[in-house]
């Protein structure tokens, strides 16, 4: 049975997201939660949580990524009146945002949508890439990036790296349509594993570093912006 906590500081918008969640589904195991602190305290393992951006004490942000610290498969769901904060919370690698206010069908939407992805969630994207050494496979979501270095690409994923003869901007331009940017002349990140931006300093959640160029800080932010916000203007549409 499907575990999902809603966590919101006002009343009205937490029993209208709990009444629209229990429409779709009353057999789902359901908990709300007035703060951050008092969904933290008594946490479970739950697959969905439905959490505001502003909220009094702790907001949606630092508990997103308090959460993420104890459970990194939970899908959040940002609900937020202001869209400007989608841009800050993308270190807690959000399922999707939504606008207040939020209506039955959006609701329902995100929660197919989270559902229909858990049940697929193993049919990966899977690539061949042509390294030195010979052709190996990976699932896009363990590729950290690619870096272009000594004449070679280095490619560095979950476990291992590997080496591949190619221009990085042919790299860049297969790998766009998997969320992959270019913040350096040399490199190409998956955003996915995009944690912290800090001046021309780029952190993963690998605990990896790499660099931002000064000339493109301004784009690449915008990209990076974009890319969060793309769940949110599908799900609007």
């Amino acid at each position: 049975m499907y575990r999902i906590a809603v966590c919101d500081d006002e009343k009205n918008v937490r029993d209208e997201i709990r009444d629209f969640i229990l429409e779709w589904n009353s057999e789902v195991e359901l908990k709300v939660f007035s703060s951050g602190e008092d969904l933290l305290e008594n946490y479970l393992s739950y697959d969905a949580v439905f959490l505001d951006i502003d909220m009094q004490g702790m907001n949606g942000i630092d508990t997103g990524k308090s959460i993420r610290l104890i459970d990194r498969d939970v899908k959040i769901v940002y609900v937020t009146a202001y869209r400007d904060y989608v841009a800050g919370a993308f270190g807690v690698h959000a399922f999707q945002y939504l606008l207040k206010p939020v209506n039955r069908r959006e609701i329902v939407n995100v929660l197919e949508e989270i559902f229909r992805y858990m049940k697929t969630a193993d049919k990966k994207i899977i690539l061949d890439f042509h390294t030195v050494d010979g052709i190996v496979c990976l699932s896009v979501d363990t590729i950290y990036f690619f870096e272009y270095e000594n004449r070679k690409i280095r490619i560095v994923t979950d476990k291992e790296e590997y080496y591949m003869v190619e221009r990085i901007g042919n790299v860049a331009r297969r790998m766009e349509n998997f969320g992959f940017s270019m913040p350096h002349q040399s490199f190409s990140v998956n955003m996915l594993h995009v944690k912290n931006v800090k001046g021309q300093h780029i952190y993963l959640d690998n605990g990896m570093e790499i660099p931002l160029s000064q000339k493109k800080q301004k784009i690449w932010k915008q990209e990076l912006t974009a890319w969060l916000s793309a769940r949110l203007e599908r799900q609007g549409g």
